[in-house]
């Protein structure tokens, strides 16, 4: 059945023939999948593996360093298309390819020489929650700590690890000194903690580690400048709630498709007579949904390419823009519950059996939603703004 939603054919040759083409060709096998993916917690290898060499994980990195130098919009694109087919697999993109915004302030020398020395086809993993306490010790810090949900079912080349500086003087706005560590992921331990009521394939587990050496060079401050040589690494810190709001609108397609294919079959309890997808009601509601769904992308779309266009351009964007698109992380995040109760809602009984794939979308994005990108105050901030308060931050 034909939805408002799938996508249109593209006339786009760089996009057929680049990520998101690619990518495309995968999604019958990774919704497939979804549900063992689901069981064994994690998204099947062989699945990851062609997600990489489809170039999801170096999709937002520069072209000089072996990227593919998507904006954020067109990766929220390829997320979304991933989410649509399973919402753990666009969560394990969307985690791994934006994370190396978080290293931005690393030394360009290290960046360029030591990590991307031999191209940009690696995979990160890890938390930027400044968990861990670091001495600084001859040329570096000594650096222990447990860090949450460090998402990815595969093993990195890189692991990236926030903390904080003991006994470091504050900063001049108050905060403490807290910075980022990049290390490979054989000097911490990961544990199983990962058993949780949506994304449960992401394996968004814990690790720890305890009093390892990390190099001066292999460090830099948490939103210090950018040392990446690309537009998108030079907006304000930070810029990655795009592909969260792209999980978030992924997994409410999926679900609409979900329903669209349930109108066609299903009969109400009390007048076998007919299809639901024939009930004026029914009909009415599914369109409202379609449409809300819509609005949700058209607003990522157009905060995303505001901000986005101003960073080609060499400008920061101005308070209203910045706070307009990390506002919109806000309200898509829960937006995107409230539409899917409501697609629940209007499956009946059905949405809420394991087999069928709407209670993991629905479950998933309950989980999504939590995330601090969804709860980032910038909506207060944004109103503020737009009432005219002078140095809102």
């Amino acid at each position: 059945m034909t939805t408002l939603l799938e996508p249109a054919p593209s006339h786009d040759r760089e996009a057929d023939d680049g990520v998101l083409g690619r990518v495309r060709a995968q999604l019958p096998e990774i919704a497939a999948r979804s549900a063992e993916a689901e069981e064994a917690r994690a998204v099947p290898p062989e699945i990851v593996a062609a997600l990489r060499e489809a170039g999801v994980f170096r999709m937002s990195l520069p072209r000089e360093w072996g990227g593919e130098q998507l904006d954020l919009v067109r990766s929220a694109q390829v997320v979304r298309e991933i989410s649509r087919a399973d919402g753990s697999t666009g969560w394990t993109v969307q985690a791994a390819s934006m994370a190396w915004f978080f290293v931005r302030s690393l030394p360009r020398e290290t960046l360029e020489k030591e990590v991307f020395g031999d191209g940009a086809d690696l995979m990160l993993r890890g938390a930027i929650a400044p968990k861990g306490r670091a001495t600084p010790v001859a040329g570096g810090y000594r650096l222990s700590g447990r860090w949450p949900l460090a998402s990815g079912s595969f093993t990195p080349d890189w692991l990236l690890a926030g903390f904080v500086v003991e006994d470091a003087s504050p900063l001049p706005d108050g905060r403490p000194d807290m910075r980022v560590a990049l290390l490979r992921p054989e000097r911490a331990t990961f544990l199983d903690t990962w058993d949780a009521v949506g994304l449960r394939a992401t394996q968004s587990t814990d690790f720890t580690m305890d009093d390892v050496f990390v190099p001066e060079r292999f460090t830099g401050p948490l939103t210090g400048d950018n040392h990446i040589p690309a537009p998108f690494y030079d907006l304000p810190y930070t810029a990655t709630g795009a592909s969260h709001d792209a999980v978030v609108i992924g997994c409410l397609d999926g679900a609409l498709s979900d329903v669209a294919e349930l109108a066609a079959t299903k009969r109400p309890a009390f007048d076998p007579r007919v299809v639901i997808g024939q009930d004026p009601v029914f009909q009415e509601k599914f369109a409202e949904l379609h449409l809300r769904t819509a609005a949700l992308w058209a607003l990522l779309e157009q905060t995303g390419g505001t901000v986005m266009n101003r960073a080609l351009a060499g400008d920061e964007p101005t308070p209203a823009e910045w706070f307009g698109y990390t506002g919109g992380h806000q309200h898509i995040h829960h937006e995107g519950i409230r539409i899917l109760n409501e697609i629940m809602t209007l499956s009946g009984s059905s949405g809420l059996y394991s087999s069928n794939p709407l209670q993991r979308r629905w479950r998933d994005v309950r989980c999504v939603a939590q995330h601090v990108a969804g709860n980032n105050g910038s909506l207060r901030r944004l109103g503020a703004v737009l009432s005219g308060q002078e140095g809102v931050r």
